[in-house]
């Protein structure tokens, strides 16, 4: 049984995978029962091939709610289970269970948002950023990536907001350097009630510092290896002022001022 909002665990058929560079891609998946439960922020665990060398599922955060019933993940190739993720046709079904975990808030007063994505910390924050377009909430944001050839989606964030900060480790594109040394531009630009942010650790911890400075309230969605995906295992906890939290079910998403840097 599921709740009516809650998660479920289903076939889902793989409608589309589309490369988007060597070892990154986006499938396309249909499944109503997912696509409208799902909230910016959380995830789906898929399992990764039928024999015993795929025991464990893998997380990944939903990318993209389209309105067909459709949702996208945005998954880049380093082991086993995404390499295999990455040979399945349209019309392959894949057993999922989603949407876990707890995703961002957006407050009712929110006006303006400062989003911050790090490297295929993109993942979430399209679906986040089309929600804040969708409430009329002004949106700064600020991508960062090792190259130009990397900063997936720029031109999706250009349509949704003029106000776009670009960082790349090589200097191929905008500020030569990380893009959470544009927060602080985007925040004083734009002067958001909420910062959100989805990145390598060092980001995000740089982010939340800045956040802080500016007395901004701040959102990140953390990764964490995962076993169970539900809470169960404990493999993803993460220490918070309130103790060990569990990623895959107090998160993936966090008030920034309560993860213990």
């Amino acid at each position: 049984m599921t709740a009516p909002n809650g998660p479920c665990q289903t076939r889902v058929q793989v409608l589309s995978v589309q490369n988007l560079g060597t070892d990154v891609f986006v499938m396309r998946c249909f499944c109503p029962e997912i696509a409208k439960r799902a909230r910016p922020g959380q995830f789906v665990h898929v399992k990764c091939g039928e024999d015993r060398a795929y025991i464990l599922r893998r997380p990944f955060s939903i990318h993209r709610v389209t309105s067909d019933n459709a949702f996208e993940l945005l998954i880049r190739k380093v082991g086993k289970g995404t390499k295999y993720l990455s040979t399945v046709t349209p019309q392959s079904q894949l057993d999922m269970i989603g949407p876990l975990g707890t995703g961002f808030d957006i407050p009712e007063a929110t006006r303006k948002a400062v989003v911050v994505a790090g490297g295929l910390g993109v993942a979430p924050m399209m679906f986040l950023a089309e929600e804040l377009i969708a409430r009329h909430i002004r949106l700064y944001t600020v991508i960062g990536a090792q190259s130009r050839d990397e900063l997936y989606y720029y031109m999706d964030f250009k349509r949704m907001g003029r106000d776009v900060y670009v960082a790349t480790d090589d200097s191929s594109q905008g500020h030569g350097g990380f893009a959470s040394d544009l927060v602080p531009r985007a925040i004083e630009d734009g002067a958001p009630d909420v910062v959100y942010a989805c990145g390598p650790h060092e980001m995000l911890a740089a982010v939340a510092g800045c956040a802080r400075e500016y007395r901004i309230p701040c959102q990140v969605s953390l990764e964490a290896a995962m076993a169970c995906g539900v809470g169960a295992c404990l493999s993803c906890a993460c220490e918070t002022t309130e103790g060990p939290q569990r990623v895959c079910v107090e998160g993936p998403v966090f008030d920034a001022d309560r993860i213990e840097w």
